[in-house]
């Protein structure tokens, strides 16, 4: 019960840190910071001048037991590896930086961070510029909600599981001889029996707490419990960082619309001026011509709304980063995909690394364990026909599910993914071909136009039908490079979008 509570203030601390940080993506920037300094989790002081342990407990540790005589006859903590290869995998992951998935992204140019406001956009090496490439080194470096959880994920990495074995043992001992010396205390009356027996009472129920997390310590139980704290702040980091690649290609996006919303409204200004010549003729009404020019108006109004959204966006990306929120941002274009690069993909094997890797099952199958241990321990405590089994059964049955449901989605999502980028990737193919075609024909319509044989405003005509063929190779390659981004972020980090779910 001890155990339980532990974890479960555990539980209740890590909310608190996930309700800070774990907000859309979108909405990050619409909030200033307070300037306060979160407290790091106070769990355990480190060793004087000892290096930081990894929580899963895997470190070399062989702390001696103190010699004075306990009752449990605790053993010091030993070596306790993960209870399944998944924290292995996610280590070795840790340390290789994500594997090879970032082939193509070169990041050779330096990033310049402080600059004061008031200067303005000089070129491609100017401050307000973002590449892809860096965008995870700057959130992590830059996002206030970022920094906490490092901090945070490093509070757990400086703790000593052998000084904290080594500090419980003490006190256990302290506890025992202040047992032994009120025990000796002689009696004048029944109060002070009372008295002494209430002392005693509870120098043994602190004693017996101390001794289940020293039974904990040795056989590796809060080491696994404070690694998988830093897995759940790692996986809030990495799903920040989502967020934020997510806003930049939205960006991108919203500046593609922009300019297909300027491109029409200029289609529609020639449209306007034949519309004036034609009623001069005669030869439309005046309702028809009015009616062009209010389509002018709502072409302006959603322009200004994309342009306002684009500038918020921005904002948003700017407080992400860690820089001076202006709206002066100037994004890079994605990185290139390689025919090779996507050809290297294998779903079964990848697969198999993503289930590896992810904090999702990971969490449903600590759950599984869990209500599988307090069934167990129901078994061996209440009859058969008791309540307290029954409800223990059902909540394991109800944790078997919901694993192998997680399992299910996990599974679904990821092949979603698989299909989304092949699936987008001929979509890119069939674009490129149109665009193909759309540069014959607006050659076509160009060399008619110096022949005088077609009018001006037909060539301008042939202009856009190429500019939207541009815009759709456009949009398809952005798919496909979003696509291929959920695909790796599952790969490499096990991290599933719920939007291919």
């Amino acid at each position: 019960m001890e155990r339980k509570r532990r974890t479960a203030a555990l539980a209740l601390l890590l909310t608190a840190v996930l309700l800070l940080c774990m907000v859309p993506a979108l909405a990050e920037g619409d909030t200033e910071p307070d300037g306060e300094v979160p407290e790091p989790l106070e769990v355990s002081e480190p060793a004087d001048g000892g290096e930081s342990q990894e929580a899963a407990g895997d470190g070399e540790q062989d702390p001696k037991p103190p010699e004075e005589t306990n009752p449990t006859e605790v053993q010091p903590p030993e070596e306790t590896p993960p209870s399944d290869d998944s924290e292995t995998v996610f280590q070795e992951r840790e340390s290789k930086g994500g594997g090879v998935w970032q082939e193509g992204y070169d990041g050779t140019e330096p990033w310049i961070t402080t600059v004061d406001d008031d200067l303005v956009y000089t070129g491609e090496t100017d401050f307000r510029n973002l590449k892809f490439s860096d965008l995870r080194e700057r959130v992590l470096e830059g996002s206030l909600s970022a920094l906490m959880l490092e901090e945070s994920i490093a509070s757990i990495d400086s703790i000593d599981f052998t000084r904290m074995y080594q500090d419980l043992a003490d006190q256990m001992s302290s506890l025992e001889q202040a047992q032994s010396i009120y025990a000796q205390i002689p009696i004048a009356n029944e109060f002070e029996g009372a008295m002494q027996g209430y002392v005693i009472s509870n120098l043994q129920s602190s004693y017996s707490a101390l001794s289940s997390n020293v039974a904990d310590l040795a056989t590796g139980q809060i080491q696994k419990d404070y690694a998988a704290a830093k897995r759940q702040l790692q996986n809030a980091r990495d799903q920040m960082v989502i967020g934020a690649e997510s806003l930049y290609i939205a960006i991108l996006e919203l500046e593609q619309t922009q300019a297909t919303l300027e491109r029409n409204l200029t289609a529609l200004d020639r449209t306007v001026k034949e519309m004036e010549v034609r009623y001069r003729l005669g030869q439309v009404s005046a309702l028809t011509a009015e009616q062009v020019k209010s389509g002018k108006a709502s072409l302006e109004s959603s322009l200004s709304t994309v342009e306002m959204n684009l500038r918020r966006c921005k904002l948003q990306l700017q407080a992400m980063i860690g820089v001076s929120m202006n709206g002066s941002l100037v994004l890079g274009p994605l990185p290139e995909l390689s025919d090779g690069l996507l050809a290297s993909m294998d779903q079964k094997e990848d697969l198999a690394e993503a289930k590896n890797l992810s904090y999702d099952l990971f969490a449903a199958k600590k759950k599984l364990n869990e209500a599988s241990e307090a069934y167990d321990d129901a078994q061996e405590s209440y009859t058969r026909n008791s309540y307290n089994l029954r409800s223990a059964r059902h909540t394991y049955e109800s944790a078997l599910y919901e694993y192998k449901a997680s399992v299910q989605n996990f599974e679904m999502g990821f092949r979603n993914a698989y299909d989304s980028v092949k699936d987008y990737q001929q979509i890119l193919n069939a674009s490129q071909t149109t665009l193909a075609f759309q540069e014959k024909s607006y050659a076509s319509a160009e060399l008619k136009y110096q022949q005088g044989t077609l009018s001006a405003n037909a060539l301008a005509d042939a202009g856009d039908d190429l500019a939207e063929a541009k815009d759709a190779v456009a949009t398809a390659r952005r798919n496909l490079f979003t696509a291929y981004r959920t695909y790796y972020w599952a790969v490499s980090y096990g991290v599933m979008n719920s939007s291919t779910n």
